[in-house]
């Protein structure tokens, strides 16, 4: 990154000692850094400056004599310094945040506990009203921090830690990383127009490469969602047409006051549309289903408050299949539930 960030080379001298010690908050810029893709969206993550960012990992690669990144077109990457080292940081940040969480069970019991969730939209708008009222019964003194859990926004923070838990897409391939997800859920998605939209007769996609679609997607992500969305139907990638939104409550009230386009989840569809405001449209396409499921980093037990809030999700998922609300009536004929 010295490199990259100084636009000047690494000193080349010999050195010799073990280098200065490593500092933690050098390990969560690096882990920010690696999960966003870039220090200004670590920057906005950690909510502190890139030039703190910027002189704290200047300092680490200096202190030994490695770089961690370097810059390519698609942005900044880890060399195989940064990412030996990223493993090791992963596991010490992931550390930190367990040992936190014991300390706090630790204390008097009257003091107050935290909790920061992520949760995907639909199950927000359905089971978690139900999910809630049981945590909180259990743990009264828990004080919980709700997300939305779009993954653009989501999987950044769990990575770098101001998250604890996300119910949400589980990341594949690439993309995943340090993220581990054990899957709950699977749907299909479709594309979806306002009522109305000139084109909500289409019937193939390639009616509908000149619209504008608005998706959300972390930087790793972009690839694999072009390649469902377009390539593998043979179709290009709409260059200056795609745009990103981190909001689906933004999502949903633009693409029913525009002629934008989006692929949209069944159960959101189902949860939290207004009846006659969007349309689904019936295209021959099909597109690879998706998972959701509980999201953390690494593959370690999770904090014991957070392992509460999975518990009570479970039992809600089995309790809420036969509800008679039809809400959750529509969401779950929507879903195949795999836990």
């Amino acid at each position: 990154m010295a490199r990259n960030l100084q636009d000047r080379p690494m000193n080349s001298q010999p050195h010799t000692d073990a280098g200065p010690a490593m500092k933690l908050h050098q390990m969560r810029y690096l882990v920010a850094v690696a999960g966003c893709g870039s220090v200004r969206a670590a920057s906005r993550a950690l909510g502190i400056t890139q030039s703190a960012i910027t002189q704290a990992l200047r300092e680490l690669e200096e202190g030994h004599r490695l770089a961690l990144f370097e810059r390519q077109s698609s942005g900044i990457v880890l060399t195989p310094a940064g990412r030996t080292l990223l493993r090791h940081a992963q596991l010490i940040t992931g550390q930190m945040a367990q040992a936190e969480d014991e300390m706090a069970r630790l204390r008097d019991t009257c003091a107050v506990a935290r909790l920061s969730v992520g949760v995907t939209p639909w199950v927000g708008q359905s089971l978690l009203p139900h999910v809630l009222r049981a945590f909180r019964a259990e743990l009264p003194q828990v004080r919980l921090e709700l997300f939305e859990g779009l993954s653009a926004v989501a999987h950044p923070r769990l990575r770098e830690g101001t998250l604890d838990l996300l119910i949400g897409r589980v990341p594949s391939g690439p993309s995943g990383g340090d993220l581990h997800g054990t899957p709950l859920f699977r749907y299909d998605a479709t594309v979806v127009a306002r009522t109305g939209h000139p084109l909500a007769g289409a019937r193939s996609l390639a009616e509908l490469m000149d619209c504008d679609w608005l998706l959300n997607y972390t930087p790793p992500e972009e690839d694999d969602l072009v390649r469902r969305l377009f390539l593998r139907h043979g179709l290009p990638v709409p260059v200056g047409h795609i745009h990103l939104v981190h909001s689906a409550s933004l999502l949903l009230h633009l693409i029913a006051h525009s002629d934008m386009l989006s692929l949209c989840p069944w159960p959101l569809i189902e949860s939290g549309v207004p009846q006659g405001t969007l349309v689904p449209l019936s295209l021959r396409e099909q597109f690879e289903p998706h998972t959701v499921g509980v999201v953390q980093r690494g593959h370690g037990p999770l904090p014991w408050v957070a392992e509460r809030f999975v518990h009570h999700l479970m039992e809600q998922v089995h309790a809420c299949r036969h509800s008679p609300d039809p809400v959750l009536q529509r969401v779950f004929r929507s879903i195949d539930v795999l836990a």
